[in-house]
């Protein structure tokens, strides 16, 4: 025993390698303990609620800061004992009168504590505090056997700071048993700060298994602002990273197609590279529907599969279904494979039935499946590509043909002696259709180019050649003469200029500097009659800027258009020399065409005999760090008319600060017809009032047709540890005419599963700007 003034201090130090590592069950106690705590799921005989980060900066300061690397283990590091008075006796060293026993950067305080060397254990009675590793527990009566990793306490209250993460709760006592189970009473858990009792977990007794991950709890409570909102005899749960078997978070929804919702989804973890998730959805309109999803992992990546079916009461018991199977995955680094497989028993099942805006909408199901290569300069696909029309205001002719299969290559080569660049492009595709032209189509275009690149300009003159071949089947679908022939081929050659000018001159003495692009470029590709040919997949670009420079104005092979013409452009920008950040950017451009443009998708499509083309401008700007601007238009001068124009301002002070506004004009046919004009104004808003209320909506408006496309309004209240979101969402249906309504409300309790539907996912969609940081 050493005095010091009227301190007493005790020093242990174990030399054996068991006794060094005999610190450890206090840290284990602790830690596996309390890793129920940020439960990654609770289940009843598998219920699971999934655990989400806490906010912990939402929060106020608790009274426990966890600092990161100040509980390193150091091997045969002393135990140090200090109270008023130490006494040994019988081997046992009693201490007494503000007793604090350090060790491995753990701190254990408390009146009165005795530890006897021999058998590792300390005993305290009475109140006590322990510091540990993520933890502060505040305890009394303790008993902790080092050498066993046995511990037993009495009345307990605990805080947690684990990678992030925080918890409270309380328990009657705790208990480390000899089969490694952890016992806990009378427990409790919430992730709100000590003393609030917004929401918490109460359950009479949690076993811990910590060797399987896998803790009991039994007469679980789930209560939220003292209403229970579930009660349930049985739960199991994981205390790791291990995933659970068990039910998920149930949904509550409305729509109108649908009637109020009600989603009971649950998961099973069959094996650790398959599982799966049913959900029963009971609709009052339409009956119950079983959704399923599969996923299965292995060398080549991860596969899922999807599927929904039900009878439904609105169409007499019909059988309806969707079923989509996806796949990403790898066999190399240079070798990856892609499947998207979707179908629906009927065209209506979307409209009617799917919880999401953006599926509702498709028009064509694809069923496609991709093998792509690439490495060096080389890429390649392989692709088989099917669909099926889910829009049944799409004619039999408009709708794509299958592509059964496409092979695509291209290479570029080194650069050649001279500066000299070359590159090929190939495709091997197979087309089929129902009663419709079918055959085979072969593309091969080889290019040479010579790149001169300087620091205020650049040239880059090319040539290329282009050879298509067309072996086709059925020219006369239906006995119709369709004036194709069964084969044939196209050569086709093309030049082209590229060239530019960089002039820039000074702004400021720190460095900003205001750009002038002048841009000309000559294309020179001679016509051939490609009226004999069938359109598999081309399709006319939209114009814009990028279209200045395109060397075909036409997507696919089917349709290689004539050109005898100079696209003129001019772009300026104005860059921050401070930052190097763009602060604006305008550009203009227009065609000059020297000769009548003939190739045309149809053979009732008009020549294009205009000198010049459209004006196109896109315009952006960072008016300050909060306000920001875009804006693009299409101007036909000849009879002074918008085309396209889209404008839009943004302003985002901050994440929980948005308003954005968006102007669109689509012109269908050029002239300045109104009739043939459509308006849509689009507005939406985030903004929070006050510290914990935030307000969102959304408002698309059709200015021609003087209707709303979709209105939403939402509301959110955010607390420390908890938040309720509403929203109520207003769209029109897919006939064009009528409107549907959707009711969303999320209850989160943080650091369990939110119950209700995805309200981020929805204001992600409607929202430009807007991320779901609510957990």
């Amino acid at each position: 025993m050493i005095e010091t003034g009227n301190k007493a201090v005790y020093h242990q130090t174990y030399l054996s390698p068991l006794r060094t590592f005999d610190i450890r069950p206090v840290h284990l106690i602790y830690t596996g303990l309390l890793g129920l705590l940020p439960v990654a799921t609770l289940s009843l005989v598998g219920s699971t609620f999934i655990v989400k980060d806490v906010q912990a900066a939402q929060c106020p300061v608790s009274r426990f800061v966890y600092e990161p690397g100040a509980f390193a283990k150091v091997p045969g590091e002393q135990i140090e004992a200090e109270a008023d008075r130490i006494t040994s006796q019988d081997g046992t060293v009693s201490l007494e009168g503000n007793t604090t026993v350090r060790y491995q950067g753990r701190e254990l305080a408390a009146e009165n504590a005795s530890y006897n060397p021999t058998t590792g254990k300390v005993s305290v009675t009475g109140d006590l505090k322990f510091l540990g590793e993520g933890f502060q527990l505040e305890s009394s009566d303790a008993v902790i056997d080092m050498d066993d990793d046995l511990f037993r306490t009495g009345q307990s209250e605990y805080e947690l700071d684990l990678n992030g993460k925080r918890a409270t709760g309380t328990a009657e006592t705790m208990e480390r048993n000899a089969d490694g189970h952890f016992i806990m009473e009378a427990a409790t858990y919430s992730t709100c700060p000590p003393g609030d009792l917004s929401w918490f977990v109460r359950a009479d007794r949690i076993d811990l298994d910590t060797e399987e991950g896998v803790g009991t709890a039994r007469d679980l409570r789930l209560v939220f602002k003292g209403v229970p909102l579930l009660a349930l005899p049985v739960f199991s749960f994981p205390i790791s990273d291990k995933r659970k078997t068990g039910f998920l978070a149930p949904i509550l929804a409305r729509r109108d197609t649908t009637g109020l919702e009600l989603h009971l989804p649950w998961y099973w973890d069959i094996r650790p590279d398959l599982d799966a998730t049913f959900t029963p959805r009971f609709m009052s309109k339409r009956g119950v529907q079983l959704k399923s999803e599969l996923r299965y992992l292995n060398r080549q990546g991860l596969w899922t599969l999807d599927h929904e079916y039900l009878k439904d009461s609105v169409l007499d018991g019909q059988s309806r279904y969707f079923t989509q199977l996806a796949h990403e995955g790898s066999f190399s680094s240079d070798l990856t494979s892609s499947i998207l497989a979707r179908r629906v028993s009927d065209t209506d099942y979307l409209d009617d039935l799917s919880d999401s805006s953006e599926i509702a909408s498709i028009t064509h199901l694809e069923q496609r499946a991709d093998l792509n290569y690439e490495r060096g300069g080389v890429t390649a696909l392989a692709r088989l590509q099917s669909f099926q029309t889910v829009d049944d205001s799409i004619s039999a002719e408009d709708r794509p043909h299958r592509r059964l299969p496409q092979l695509k290559a291209s290479a570029r080569s080194k650069r050649l002696p001279f500066g000299i660049r070359s590159d090929i492009e190939g495709e091997f595709v197979y087309f089929d259709k129902d009663n419709a032209v079918t055959g085979a189509r072969v593309d091969i275009r080889p290019r040479l180019s010579l790149p001169i690149v300087r620091d205020a300009w650049f040239i880059k003159p090319s040539v290329a050649h282009q050879f298509t071949y067309y072996n086709l089947n059925n020219t006369s679908p239906g006995g119709e003469d369709t004036g194709f022939e069964p084969s044939r081929s196209r050569n086709l050659d093309s030049l082209s200029v590229d060239s530019g000018l960089f002039f820039d001159r000074s702004l400021d003495e720190h460095g900003s500097v205001q750009t002038l692009e002048p841009r000309l470029f000559y294309l020179k590709v001679p016509y051939r009659d490609q009226s004999t040919i069938p359109i598999f997949d081309s399709s006319a670009f939209d114009f814009n800027i990028s279209q200045l420079f395109r060397e075909n104005r036409f997507s696919g092979a089917d349709r290689v258009a004539d050109a005898n013409q100079l696209s003129m452009a001019l772009t300026t920008r104005m860059i921050d020399g401070a930052s190097g950040q763009e602060r604006f950017s305008a550009s203009i451009g227009q065609i000059r065409y020297f000769e009548d443009r003939q190739v045309t998708l149809s053979t009732t499509d008009e020549v294009d005999e205009r000198y010049y083309s459209d004006f196109v401008g896109e315009v952006s700007t960072s008016l300050s760090k909060d306000w920001n601007g875009k804006g693009s238009i299409q101007w036909n001068p000849d009879n002074e008319s918008t085309v396209r124009s889209s404008l839009s301002l943004s302003y985002r002070p901050a994440p929980s600060r948005i308003l954005n506004l968006t102007h669109r004009v689509v012109n269908s046919d050029g002239s300045d017809d109104s009739e043939a004009s459509s308006q849509q104004i689009d507005l939406s808003a985030l903004w929070d009032i006050g510290d914990n209320w935030q307000l969102a909506s959304r408002w698309n408006y059709s200015l021609d047709a003087d209707q709303s496309i979709e209105t939403l309004l939402g509301l959110e209240y955010d607390s420390c540890c908890w938040a309720v979101r509403f929203a109520a969402r207003r769209y029109i249906a897919d006939d064009g005419e009528e409107h549907d309504t959707s009711i969303y409300f999320q209850l989160v309790l943080k650091g369990l599963a939110p119950l209700g539907q995805n309200y981020g996912d929805l204001l992600e969609n409607a929202i430009l700007g807007y991320r779901d940081d609510v957990q």
